[in-house]
């Protein structure tokens, strides 16, 4: 606000000057204004998009649910065909199979040490689903700082080229200003489209690891059923 200030009472004191020619300019030719802090901004821009393709693409294929190959799944374990049934599970490409087929590993001990083979295979789906997402929460916490820095960076060089010259002309205000914005706005738009992206990956994954919860929990329900079962005279 004090920078603001300062222009704004800069401009008032200045004389009236006739109104120059206005020149459009293209927003490709007013972006390569911003200078050079542009460049990591859109490296950012770039990794967020590739990691949001990349991720979403991945986690639509891994949220897919095929009922018809869990109830044939259950069906073999309620048949005390574990062995067949962990095969099965580790066939498939979807995580909640993986964690399925964790416990059938396990399925001669303990129904403890099966959920726990399961909770930690869960664990390592969901870090599967996860990697990558570190650097969307990044760029949307450092594309829009990284776009302020360039913008103090020009206001520097604004104050600089007035204290060399020792002339207030609004031409060099206006137009070192209007360029140095172009890197906060670009900034501000590569940190919501990574925040976005973070946002809506995050709740694709939440999603598939409440799906990972629900097989678990009815392929623990069968093999205890089975264990019962057998256990029975």
């Amino acid at each position: 606000m004090g920078l603001l200030c300062i222009f704004l009472q800069a401009v008032a004191n200045l004389p009236a000057e006739p109104a120059a020619a206005v020149h459009s300019e293209s927003y490709f030719s007013l972006l390569m204004k911003g200078g050079l802090i542009l460049i990591p901004i859109f490296l950012l821009a770039g990794l967020a998009i590739f990691i949001i393709s990349d991720k979403w693409y991945m986690l639509r294929k891994l949220g897919k649910h095929d009922s018809r190959a869990f109830g044939y799944l259950l069906k073999l374990i309620y048949a005390g065909d574990s062995d067949k049934a962990g095969q099965f599970a580790a066939s498939r490409t979807f995580p909640s199979f993986k964690v399925v087929a964790a416990g059938l590993k396990n399925d001669n001990r303990t129904l403890q040490d099966v959920e726990e083979s399961m909770q930690i295979q869960a664990r390592l789906q969901i870090s599967k689903m996860e990697k990558g997402m570190n650097y969307l929460a990044i760029t949307a916490s450092v594309a829009p700082m990284l776009g302020f820095l360039g913008t103090i960076f020009g206001v520097i060089r604004i104050f600089y080229d007035i204290s060399k010259s020792g002339v207030l002309d609004i031409s060099t205000i206006s137009n070192g200003l209007y360029e140095k914005m172009i890197c906060s706005g670009t900034g501000l738009l590569v940190g919501i489209i990574a925040y976005s992206g973070y946002s809506l990956l995050n709740n694709r994954i939440d999603k598939i690891v409440l799906q990972m919860d629900v097989v678990a929990n009815e392929a623990l329900k069968a093999i205890r059923a089975d264990r019962d079962h057998a256990v029975k005279p």
